[in-house]
């Protein structure tokens, strides 16, 4: 969803993600049905988020972020310049 709001186009997103532009748009839909609402309005020349979608960015955006914050965690543990926050 984020390289689709990025390049603004779900056949340029593909480069990306390297996926094929069906399997993409499948994805996309899918995610559109569980949700319940359309994420991106769908325009001749590309897409656009809708009010939807720009609240869905904002959260996936926020996830990636505490996604890489995990990992440089794990990998600040492996060499042993890790502290938990929930220290006893």
């Amino acid at each position: 969803m984020l390289a689709i709001a990025e390049v603004g186009h779900v056949g340029r997103a593909t480069q990306r993600v390297h996926i094929s532009q069906p399997a993409l748009s499948q994805q996309l839909c899918k995610l559109e049905r569980e949700l319940g609402v359309a994420l991106f309005t769908r325009h001749h020349r590309g897409v656009t988020p809708t009010e939807a979608g720009l609240v869905m960015l904002e959260h996936a955006r926020r996830i990636l972020d505490q996604v890489e914050e995990a990992r440089q965690a794990i990998e600040n543990f492996t060499r042993g310049d890790y502290e938990s926050s929930e220290a006893s």
